[in-house]
């Protein structure tokens, strides 16, 4: 069955059919997962979870982009909101909390300003990059993709994403980031 055919059978009262769409694209949403949350068992918990909100979703899915797409947006979301609620529970624990091995691995106000001029800095190339430079820089380096995953979703071919990734590159050097 094609993609269509598993999520009209699933709106249609198949519910297993969902097991279908999730074999397809549970690599792709851990990926997305791992990469936000950077934690491998935060990430499968999440993966779960978007999986859960795909389902309940799915009836509001009008095709206008490819599932993988709304699939995707549904991940990054989830896993925004989950980096949120615990970048606020890591700032509001109280002195008390903190066990020795959290101050021995936390960083230094150096390091973590230093990370974030060179992740302003970063973005702002970045955002300078025009379309498709930039969405492919984004799915690559960011999200993980890889190139054929990347060129599905694009509706291009493997090589025009090699040439696209190439000259993005080139641009990103010219303007003083360094990506390997």
């Amino acid at each position: 069955m094609e993609e269509a055919e598993w999520i009209s059978a699933v709106l249609n009262g198949q519910h297993q059919a969902f097991g279908h769409l999730v074999s397809r694209y549970q690599g792709m949403v851990y990926r997305i997962c791992v990469k936000i949350t950077g934690e491998a068992e935060s990430a499968k918990d999440m993966a779960q979870e978007v999986f859960i909100k795909a389902y309940k979703a799915l009836p509001s899915f009008r095709g206008q982009a490819s599932f993988s797409t709304w699939l995707y947006r549904i991940a990054y979301r989830t896993c925004l909101d989950w980096k949120r609620a615990n970048d606020r529970e890591w700032r509001h624990r109280s002195m008390a909390d903190y066990t020795e091995n959290d101050w021995v691995t936390s960083q230094t106000p150096e390091h973590a300003l230093l990370r974030k001029e060179a992740s302003e800095e970063l973005g702002e190339n970045l955002n300078n990059l025009t379309e498709p430079y930039r969405s492919v820089v984004q799915m690559y380096y960011f999200q993980r993709h890889s190139y054929q995953e990347i060129a599905e979703q694009k509706g291009v071919s493997v090589k025009t994403v090699e040439s696209q990734l190439y000259r993005a590159r080139q641009m990103m050097r010219k303007n003083g980031e360094e990506w390997r």
